[in-house]
């Protein structure tokens, strides 16, 4: 019987272990990206506030991103965004371009997200 437990805690460890691994390679955001940030045509963060800084450079450096935040988050005088809705933009961004579901956003993926930001696509976020 001791076997059978010594089995499953085993089992678990190896299923936990495995989880963390494959969050190894994440950026500091919590979302994996290699690519070359080739997505788009760079612009001037627009934002300010607690959150300007925390926003994934897909949402804080394109036009796509900008139109996408304006849209979806309230913004304070300036264009100041809080670094909770800053934070919430940048992972509901990160699923919703998540076409595949692996957590790991592509140029391509991230591209044709922001095309269609730009076309005012998606819900809400919150």
């Amino acid at each position: 019987m001791a076997g059978m437990y010594r089995g499953i805690g085993t089992a678990l460890a190896a299923a936990l272990l495995a989880t963390g691994c494959a969050h190894d390679g994440y950026s500091d955001r919590g979302y994996g990206y290699n690519g070359s940030h080739g997505y788009a045509p760079r612009y001037a963060n627009p934002f300010s506030g607690s959150g300007a800084r925390r926003l994934d450079p897909w949402l804080a450096e394109t036009r796509q991103g900008h139109q996408f935040v304006m849209d979806h988050y309230r913004l304070g005088p300036g264009y100041e965004l809080s670094r909770d809705d800053a934070e919430s933009a940048n992972a509901f961004f990160r699923r919703w371009a998540d076409t595949d579901g692996n957590y790991r956003l592509t140029d391509e993926e991230i591209r044709t997200a922001l095309v269609h930001a730009g076309r005012n696509y998606g819900s809400r976020s919150h």
